[in-house]
């Protein structure tokens, strides 16, 4: 019934849509009088982050971009035969029946940008008055990044983990939370997975791979007044390309170390009106040895994305998204040696001498797959209101098998867990003036959960089906004077919740008589402003919000099975659970030099969680439903703080030069560890650097990429004690080095590019929390465009 309405209401908004004229945007591109072929043009609809529209100059640089009235802001980028060239972003306003003829003079990088993330609409880098960072496709490409996690690892504020290679479980915490409280999106939409047990995406995190991403956009700091649950402490958005007119389409291959073999492809096409077109992308990766030789790993990624423009004043886009993914697992890290006679102490971890890292477990194995599509309906009313409905679906499924072999004693089980969260999105962009652009809106979205096992005899066979769904409105202004210098954004989001009735496969099972009952709702508030000095190149900025986390289903109606004495469930979750709050605030200055080649950022942050989610031991009962193991209520999380440095300098067209560091000062209310007194948040190291340069020289570049951080605590559970003991870790210094070069064929037609990979190239030897990571190695690959 739900998703009929949502049909029925995309349906009905399409009704009115009528057909207008369409105004076409034409010139040439020019560098130092000389035409640049294949640049990008660009433009992006002020008042509506979906309403975009591209074209490729040809050969002597002629361009034409079909578009509908409105206010846009238009920018190039290219390369011409003195290296990348770009253009600064220029504000524009098409009107019906007047095409636009312009000429477009780009010269050579200046840090000059805009972004979408830090006000859900395309903003100048100069006016965001939020913490943002823009990885370009180019940094991905000149650093031959395979994952989003290799990716994000030099943002700073950043601690992105991987325990192992390939395709193990990784993690983002940001500005020293945990990593639940990181939002993913893509193009915009949220994606997650309901089967967690945080309802976050970080199950998936290791499976997106890059393949057919322009760029990714990173907001540190509260953004759920903007995008929902889990963004308290930053959010990610990962871009992909628009079409673009005539053939075009690329063609990769890479293997090295570890038994990596990886091949990459993607095709597109579009009509030379802008009218229509289409992007496909599909990646195979397979690590077929692993660290330890049998710890195989394998990733398939498929995208598509369809853009249709009927008339000129209306939009229409699909996107679909699908992952395949397996990997062997191993047993987790175990204690050894002579321990403590308590666990109120601290012990420094040493490899084979007071723990063992992770072993090798022959029957180990989690396969995954994720399905996300989208459909956006975007209709220019005029100039000034736009009006965008958009429907997101994301189905998760995982199977995690073990059998008898590995560490320790284990039963032979396979468990599923099943998550679909689905939806609908109808919002207004307005700007009824040159100070002011309001976004308002209403969403509703629905997710269920299941999770199964299944066990040789059958007798131990259950399974648990939940569901809730939530109806939210929002609404944003962001407003400019003093000519764009002086900028501000207010906005405030409020989300109420409704339970669907939880099935088990059992007739006694506990959450009886919870029909009708609502949790608390969840409502945050957010501001932001800066004021930016042309003069001295110096913008001062202030932001803060508050964040929320929903609790997820299995928060709110996890069990237990078990066989012993009788089959019967166990009940952890509550199904009233209050959602988890947090208040945020940052607060920095940004200096431009040298014509903006060169940014300096110092940022202050401080985080504090109001309520979180925790498990507790004893807890309170359900109604009628007994918690007699524990079970998962609200608590007090604690307090994060620390400062981002961070230097950002083209110091000649072919250098780039980035340095971070990032100090983080996170602790918790209550203990880490039963047994001591240390309320360090685990994971988090208290310095992190990092530092990525890339070095032209023509058509050749070299790029270093390095992450160092300090030591920092983690816990490691004892097999022989039964006990949980507090290690510390030292910190990581992983140095890649990367080398490639580009050669043209038949002038800008086709190109190859060649590109060689050592990570780790000091073969620095850490472990992250106990689990081994990679030693140095080397990979190679080729890449054909056309």
């Amino acid at each position: 019934m739900r998703v009929l309405c949502i049909a029925i209401l995309f349906g009905s908004f399409s009704i009115g849509v009528s057909g207008q004229n369409g105004v076409s945007i034409s010139g040439k591109v020019l560098f130092e009088g000389r035409p640049v072929a294949g640049a990008n043009v660009n433009i992006a609809e002020k008042s509506s982050a979906g309403a975009r529209h591209s074209a490729i100059a040809d050969d002597q640089g002629r361009y034409s971009i079909y578009a509908p009235p409105g206010n846009y802001i238009l920018t190039v980028t290219g390369t011409s035969a003195a290296g990348a060239v770009s253009a600064a972003p220029i504000e524009i306003k098409i009107r019906l029946d007047d095409p636009i003829s312009m000429d477009i003079e780009v010269v050579r990088p200046v840090i000059r940008e805009t972004v979408n993330i830090s006000a859900a609409a395309e903003q100048p880098i100069e006016h965001v008055s939020k913490s943002v960072n823009v990885i370009s496709g180019q940094e991905m490409r000149e650093r031959a990044d395979i994952t989003l996690v290799d990716s994000l690892r030099t943002i700073p504020g950043f601690r992105v983990q991987q325990l192992g290679g390939f395709g193990r479980t990784a993690s983002i915490k940001t500005r020293g939370l945990r990593n639940q409280d990181t939002a993913v999106l893509i193009d915009g939409m949220r994606f997650r997975d309901a089967a967690s047990i945080t309802g976050d995406a970080s199950a998936y995190i290791s499976d997106i791979t890059l393949t057919s991403v322009t760029r990714v956009e990173v907001l540190r700091g509260p953004g759920s007044s903007l995008y929902g649950t889990n963004a308290i402490g930053g959010t990610i958005d990962l871009h992909t390309p628009l079409p673009r007119p005539g053939w075009h389409g690329q063609l990769s291959v890479a293997g090295g170390g570890l038994g990596l073999g990886r091949f990459r492809g993607n095709i597109g096409n579009g009509t030379q009106d802008g009218k229509a077109g289409f992007n496909m992308a599909v990646s195979r990766t397979v690590v077929a040895d692993g660290i330890d030789g049998d710890d195989r790993a394998e990733n398939t990624n498929v995208q598509t994305r369809l853009e249709f423009n009927p008339t000129s004043r209306t939009n229409i886009s699909g996107r679909i998204f699908f992952s395949d993914a397996f990997v062997a697992l191993n047993s987790n890290p175990d204690t050894a040696g002579t321990l403590p006679p308590s666990n109120s102490v601290i012990i420094d971890a040493r490899p084979g001498v007071n723990y063992v890292p992770d072993t090798n477990d022959p029957d180990n194995s989690q396969s995954s797959r994720y399905f996300s599509g989208q459909f956006v309906i975007s209709h220019a009313v005029g100039s000034d209101l736009n009006l965008q409905g958009h429907y997101s679906g994301v189905g998760a499924r995982r199977k995690n098998e073990n059998g008898v072999l590995g560490v320790g004693f284990q039963s032979e089980s396979t468990s599923f867990f099943d998550g679909d969260i689905h939806t609908g999105n109808l919002h207004l962009d307005w700007t009824p003036n040159r100070s002011h652009r309001v976004t308002a809106g209403y969403e509703f979205e629905h997710e269920s959960f299941r999770n199964e096992g299944v066990t040789p005899s059958g007798t131990g066979d259950f399974f648990t089906d939940a569901s809730q769904s939530g109806s939210t409105i929002f609404v944003q202004d962001l407003m400019q004077f003093a000519g764009g210098r002086l900028q501000i954004a207010g906005g405030v989001r409020a989300q109420f919740f409704r339970l669907g009735t939880p099935n088990f496969s059992l007739s006694n099972a506990p959450y009886s008589g919870m029909d009708g009952e609502r949790p608390p709702s969840a409502v945050t508030f957010d501001g932001a402003a800066s004021y930016f000095f042309s003069g001295t190149g110096t913008k001062l900025r202030i932001h803060g919000g508050s964040g929320y986390r929903i609790p997820s289903l299995y928060e709110r109606f996890g069990t237990f099975f078990s066989t012993f004495p009788t089959n019967s469930f166990g009940a952890l979750g509550d199904p009233m659970l209050k959602p988890e709050r947090s208040a945020a605030f940052d607060a920095g200055i940004e200096q431009y030099f040298f014509g903006r080649k060169a940014a300096l950022s110092a940022t202050y942050f401080y985080t504090r969680l109001i309520d979180t989610i925790g498990f507790g031991f004893p807890v309170s009962d359900i109604g009628s439903t007994t918690r007699p193991f524990g079970g998962y209520l609200n608590t007090k999380g604690g307090i994060s703080r620390g400062v981002e440095l961070s230097a950002n300098i083209k110091a000649r067209t072919s250098t780039d030069f980035y340095f971070s560091y990032t100090f983080t000062n996170s602790d918790q209310r209550e203990p880490q560890v039963g047994g001591t007194n240390v309320r360090d948040t685990l994971g988090v190291p208290d310095h992190q650097v990092t530092f990525n340069v890339t070095q032209r020289i023509k058509a050749f570049w070299v790029n270093a990429d390095l992450v160092a951080t300090s030591s920092y605590l983690a816990p490691i559970f004892s097999n022989s004690t039964f006990n949980t003991y507090l290690y510390r870790f030292g910190g990581n210094r992983r140095l890649d080095l990367t080398a490639g070069h580009n050669f043209r064929i038949k002038g800008d037609r086709y190109s190859l590019r060649v590109f060689g990979t050592i990570e780790n190239l000091l073969d620095h030897e850490y472990f992250e929390n106990g689990f081994r990571t990679i030693g140095r190695l080397g990979r190679v690959g080729v890449s054909f465009g056309f």
